[in-house]
This record gives structure tokens, C-alpha cells and sequence, in this order.
């Protein structure tokens, strides 16, 4: 494999030597995954699709029987086809891209029987469908059981091509199109105008298709959207820690292609110093999609800086990995509370200097490092983060947020006095890129979530989790926002020999493709688990802290009063490693006594308890409540609320319809907004004292609050 990773040629910087120490067991991984899996630099770009020479996946056979769908009705709603519009939701990205929104037509199939009928006929008949828009979640609002062990449902949407989409210069034998569809839970199969296209698999990051036989005329795109999971997904079905909705939950572009295509785009600030000047260094794999060479010429620009990678002829169905770098002598860093953005941007252009694409992305210069004594530094200011866990859900929608629903959520973080979020998941690009604005961090991680260890032994699985970790890495290294890479969240403890394996290889797959960033994972554990030499590769390592809440260890977490020991023995078994604590929480649906579990005032008095805890903490470099917002997470489970109302997970600061949760807002809110989350800027006489972070900020744990035992 090359030394810079699956697709992105050459290593920059000392890259190369990230893999070399990391052992046997990472080699072989990452030998595997070159072998089998990513092919970006000549491929689609971000999407791990299935093309259409492929059949689509299997279904999944459900747990529970599906609901039973009304007879299609003898005539369907009036259709006509429309041209989608000119732009994106989120502006990072090809400038060309063609919003496919509009009026869309669903046709449930409970009975899994559409194939076999031909739904994906090219046929003008809108008899059995009925109107929706995209995004959408087929079983919103349904919290039953065979809600969430999934269905089958079809989407379609005609249209016309838009005018305007290639400049008259390109050659009608060089026009092409691609579908994006940013997010789609679980498995699609698509079809265009009665063609198979392809297929693909997993939901929470983009893929792309190749659209081959486009009509000039009405184009009828057909999705058939399969949300029944099992164990070997990611993450695993049918069950899970939330609900399963299905459906097409992110929106869906349409991208002309003139001859040539740029992706994937790594555009990389390294930053020596926080007072050092910064190298901007990008990398772009420009695609010929045509059947003949092309001559293109590529330039671009970091700010006011222009960047020339020269030009290139591209053979046909070739890729040109272009790369170029450009110094920045006095960046302005990006940080919370001075979230400065670059514009960046790409042009490819032909031999006569015609324009054929324009890229533009929004990039923050910043370091991000774990020093030798375990603290976690950017720009080398030790970072004492405070924020949330959240889903993107709502009881009214599913998992298919509008904008709107999806700047509440960074709003309330903000609110809150939050400067980090996580979710189980890579997170819409639109909250992204308001991380990025606002100068908030994201914890990145991928959803292999509470996974049974019998599938981290089989190489096929251990692939599909590498791929789902590169897709991340090259879809959002651009984001300044991005704090690290995450591997995934409560594995087997003690972790035995194949998740030993998984995280050695995750861990060096994640440094080879972005070397500047740590790599963590969200663990469980407990008083009596000894010192894990599994976790020795990882950078970061992220605790869930349920002490007072939940039973574990034989019931060794029921007594808060255990959690600032065990956190202290915790830094004592990794004292290099930067320790986060990853979720915590406590449900509460009623007032009541501060010592009844369940209560408001419980759930407010534990936040203070273990905010002070975490405060005393100097090694502790973040802390986030689980959850901003309750949620639905599976039926019969309340998240363990003594009187709670499953499905409903009811630890959120605001409530399933948008408010707040009171006293616990603002008590969250006030530690929030009083902590030091990110030390003072360096100055000239600390650096001459060297490199060390003093500390900050911590203040004193408070006092436990009255409360029993037991979970």
C-alpha cells in the first residue's frame, strides 16, 4: 500500500512512519483493506457505492412483521416532473450541484414484494404512491416494534435536466451526471429510468452513482430503501441505542460532469507552532471521465494565497493526483471563540483555459495534539471541553432534519455554553459546517456501537468497518471543527484479542490517512477492570460515566462517590493517553425528592456532583452531558428511568418538542458557562519556558449530593 493511504498517493511529511511501529496485527489490516476496499484516487470520491453491474444486497428478514399496508388506491396523485435547483444546502463542496428536492412519491412495501412486481419499471403511472419531500423517514412518528425492526419502502422522483448546467464549450460527448445522496438508511438500490445504477449500504455519509443513460426529456429516478439491520451492520439491528428510521434522510444532488471531476479534495493546514508560520498542503485526484486523453490545468487558493498545481494530460478513465502547497506566514488560527475560516478554493480548467469544475471548501488553521503528560492541546492550549451527545432526530420527522431543525440543535448547544459534540455517528454536513463557523468541536466517530466481539473475527466485517472509518476521514478531514477520529463506542470490557486486533488496525488506518489528527474511542468500564494493553494504540480515550445510574461491574458504579477514585486509577493505567469523558447522564420524568433516581431534582443535583468531579480533574480534557435532546432509542427502553415511558430517553436538558428541562438546564448551563474550556492564548515568556500547558480552570469538586445507592 502507498505510504499516504488507500487512493491518496505519496505520504506528506512523516506520515510514512505511522504505520511502521504499530504492528503486525495493524499491517495486516491495512494490507487487507488496500487489497479489497478504497479506490478514491481513481474511483467516485466519497461513496463506497456498488455499481450496477452488481445485483442489489439481500434483504434482512424482520423480527417483527411489518406493519400492514391499505390497498394501493386504483388512481395515484398528479405528477409532473420537475428540474432540480441550482445549489446545495451546505457550501462545502463542487460549486455544481443541483438541489433534487421538490415533490417526491413514496409506495410502502410491508411485504417486500416490489422487486418481484417491477416498482423500478420506468412507468408513468402514479397509482399506490403518494406525495413526500426529501429528507425523509418512512416511520416517523411510529415507535412501534416493527417500526424499528424495519421495512421496505420506494422512493421516485421525476425530473428534467436543468438548463444551464454545462457551458457551451464542453462537448456533448463529454457531459455526465452523478447522483449524491448525502445520507440513506440502510441499504438503496437505484434505478434511472427503468436501468439499475446501483447500490450501497450504510447510512450517515454520502454516496455517489454514476447516471449513464440520461434522457434529454422526463428521467424517472427510482430508490428502493431497505432499513431492516442486523447484527453485522453498522450500526448493528435490529435493536440499537436509538430508532431506527428508514428512508432517504439526507437530501439528494444531481452533479454535471464536464469530462473531468475532483474527488476526493484534502486540503491539510500543518501548523508547527502555535506562533509558526503554517503550510497549507492539498491534494486533489482529478478523474478524465471521458474515452479520450484530456489536457486540464488545475489552480487554486487558501485565502488571498494562490496555489498552482500545474496541468497534466489525464489518459482516459485515468486519475491525475495532483498536489501543491502554499505557506501561510501569520495564520490566523482556528479555535473556539475565534473560529477563523480560509476560503479554499479549485479550478480545473482545459488546455485553452476554459473552466470544467470549481471546488470551494472553508479551512481552519489549527494544531491538535496529545502532549507526553496525556493533555489535549490545540494550538497548543490544554483543552478543558465541556458540550453534548446528541441524534439527529425528532419525534415529529425521524431522522430527516431540516435546516432549521438542525441549527436548533447547534443553537441550544451554543445556549448551553457547549464547545464539543458527539454522536454515534458522522453528523450532517449542515452541522458540520456551523461547528466550523461557530467554533465548535465535533468528536467524530463511526457507528460501530455495542458490537457483539464474535464480528470483529471476521475479516469481512473488520473491512466494512475500515471502509466506513476512511469514508468519514476523507468526506470530513476538511472540517477545522473535527477534534479526532473516533473508532467506536463500547466494545467488549476487558477487550479480548479481536478487538485488540480492530483497534490496532482502525488506529493505524486513521493516522495513514490523517496524520494530524489523534484517534480515540468511547469505552465502558469500572472499578476492578485491570489496565488494558488493547488500548495502547489509541491517543484518546473517551469513558462513559454512568456512576449512581447504572449497575456495572457487579455493581460496582452504583455509588458516585466511587467515580473520582476510579477516574484517578483510570489516568493511572493510561497517563500518556488524553482522557475525555464520553457520555454522561441521568434520566429524570417527574419532581420529586433530590434522592429519588428519576426525579428532576436528582438528575439536576447528579449533573452538579459530576461536572464537580470531572472539575477536580486536571488530566480530563472534556466532558459531555448524553443526551442534548431526548430521544426514541428502542421499544421497552427508557434509558433506565424508574418512571420512564419507553421508548423515550428522557436525559435531555430539552425535551422531545423543543424545551427546556428544568432545573437541569440551567445548572448545566451556568457550569457550563463558568468553565475554562480552553486555556489563555501562549504567550512570548510561557514559551520560553517551554512547551508544557499549566493548568487551569479546574476549581473544586462539589459536594456529593444526597442521593442512594444503586442504579
Amino acid at each position: 500500500m502507498p505510504s499516504g493511504g488507500p487512493g491518496l498517493g505519496p505520504c506528506w511529511g512523516s506520515g510514512s512512519a505511522l504505520l511502521s511501529p504499530r504492528g503486525r496485527a495493524a499491517r495486516t489490516a491495512l494490507r487487507l483493506l488496500a487489497a479489497s476496499v478504497i479506490a478514491f484516487a481513481g474511483g467516485m470520491g466519497p461513496a463506497l457505492a456498488t455499481a450496477a453491474a452488481q445485483t442489489a444486497p439481500p434483504a434482512t428478514t424482520p423480527t417483527t412483521a411489518p406493519p400492514t399496508a391499505p390497498p394501493p388506491p386504483t388512481t395515484g396523485p398528479a405528477y409532473a416532473p420537475t428540474a432540480p435547483t441550482y445549489g446545495a444546502l451546505y457550501r462545502d463542496g463542487p460549486s455544481d450541484r443541483w438541489l433534487l428536492g421538490g415533490t417526491w412519491l413514496y409506495r410502502a412495501d410491508p411485504s417486500d414484494t416490489g422487486l418481484a412486481d417491477g416498482w423500478w419499471r420506468d412507468v408513468a403511472a402514479t397509482a399506490g404512491w403518494s406525495t413526500v419531500t426529501i429528507p425523509n423517514s418512512y416511520n416517523a412518528g411510529d415507535l412501534s416494534a416493527a417500526s424499528m425492526a424495519g421495512s421496505v419502502g420506494w422512493y421516485r422522483r421525476d425530473f428534467t435536466l436543468p438548463r444551464g448546467a454545462f457551458a457551451p464549450w464542453v462537448p456533448p460527448r463529454s457531459r455526465s451526471w452523478i447522483i449524491r445522496f448525502e445520507s440513506v438508511n440502510y441499504r438503496a438500490t437505484v434505478w434511472l429510468n427503468g436501468r439499475l445504477v446501483g447500490s450501497h449500504a450504510g447510512a450517515y455519509l454520502p454516496f455517489e452513482l454514476p447516471l449513464r443513460d440520461v434522457r434529454p426529456g422526463v428521467n424517472r429516478l427510482i430508490v428502493r430503501v431497505d432499513d431492516r439491520r442486523n447484527a453485522g451492520d453498522l450500526p448493528p439491528g435490529p435493536s440499537g441505542g436509538w430508532w431506527n428510521f428508514g428512508g432517504i434522510n439526507q437530501e439528494v444532488y444531481l452533479r454535471p460532469i464536464s469530462g473531468v471531476d475532483m474527488s476526493p479534495v484534502v486540503v491539510r493546514p500543518i501548523l508547527p507552532c502555535p506562533t509558526c508560520a503554517a503550510t497549507v498542503q492539498e491534494q486533489v485526484s482529478v478523474r478524465n471521465w471521458t474515452g479520450s486523453p484530456q489536457t486540464v490545468v488545475l489552480d487554486g487558493s487558501y485565502g488571498s494565497a494562490g496555489i498552482r498545481f500545474g496541468g497534466h494530460t489525464i489518459p482516459a478513465g485515468g486519475t491525475w493526483v495532483a498536489q501543491a502547497s502554499v505557506r501561510i506566514p501569520h495564520p490566523r488560527l482556528w479555535a473556539p471563540g475565534s473560529p477563523y475560516l480560509y476560503r479554499a478554493g479549485l479550478v480545473v480548467s482545459d488546455s485553452r483555459g476554459r473552466r470544467l469544475e470549481g471546488y470551494v471548501t472553508y479551512s481552519g488553521i489549527r494544531s491538535i495534539r496529545v502532549a507526553p503528560d496525556g493533555s489535549l492541546l490545540l494550538n497548543g492550549r490544554r483543552l478543558n471541553l465541556r458540550g453534548f451527545d446528541l441524534h439527529e432526530q425528532s419525534i415529529q420527522t425521524g431522522d430527516a432534519l431540516s435546516p432549521a431543525q438542525l441549527q436548533s440543535l447547534v443553537g441550544w448547544v451554543r445556549e448551553l455554553g457547549g464547545d464539543i459534540i458527539r454522536a454515534h455517528y458522522p453528523l450532517n454536513p449542515q452541522i458540520e459546517e456551523a461547528a466550523d463557523r461557530d467554533g465548535i468541536l465535533l468528536w467524530s466517530e463511526v457507528p460501530v456501537y455495542q458490537v457483539d466481539s464474535s464480528w470483529l473475527t471476521r475479516p469481512a466485517w473488520v473491512r466494512a468497518a475500515h471502509r466506513m472509518l476512511a469514508d468519514n476521514i476523507l468526506t470530513n478531514e476538511n472540517h477545522p471543527s473535527v477534534l479526532l477520529w473516533s473508532i467506536g463506542n463500547e466494545l467488549q470490557t476487558p477487550p479480548g484479542d479481536a478487538e485488540a486486533r480492530y483497534i490496532a488496525g482502525a488506529v493505524a488506518l486513521a493516522h495513514q490517512l490523517d496524520p494530524t489528527r489523534p484517534v480515540g474511542m468511547a469505552i465502558s468500564d469500572w472499578p476492578g477492570v485491570p489496565c488494558q494493553s488493547a488500548y495502547a494504540p489509541l491517543d484518546v480515550i473517551g469513558f462513559n460515566d454512568y456512576f449512581g445510574w447504572f449497575d456495572a461491574g457487579g455493581g460496582s458504579t452504583d455509588d458516585p462517590d466511587a467515580l473520582s477514585p476510579f477516574l484517578d486509577s483510570l489516568h493511572a493505567c493510561y497517563p500518556t493517553k488524553a482522557l475525555m469523558i464520553t457520555e454522561f447522564g441521568f434520566g429524570a420524568s417527574q419532581n420529586g425528592p433530590v434522592e429519588q433516581r428519576g426525579t428532576y431534582q436528582y438528575q439536576s443535583a447528579q449533573a452538579a456532583f459530576h461536572l464537580g468531579v470531572f472539575a477536580s480533574k486536571p488530566y480530563i480534557s472534556g466532558a459531555m452531558w448524553f443526551a442534548l435532546q431526548s430521544f426514541a432509542a428502542r421499544p421497552g427502553w427508557d434509558g433506565g428511568d424508574p418512571f420512564g415511558t419507553p421508548p423515550i430517553v428522557d436525559k435531555g436538558e430539552i425535551d422531545l418538542y423543543g424545551n427546556p428541562v428544568q432545573p437541569l438546564f440551567d445548572t448545566i448551563r451556568q457550569i457550563y458557562t463558568s468553565t475554562v474550556q480552553i486555556s489563555p492564548q501562549v504567550t512570548a515568556a510561557r514559551r520560553r519556558e517551554g512547551p508544557r500547558a499549566a493548568p487551569f480552570g479546574h476549581g473544586r469538586p462539589r459536594s456529593r449530593p444526597p442521593g442512594r445507592r444503586g442504579s
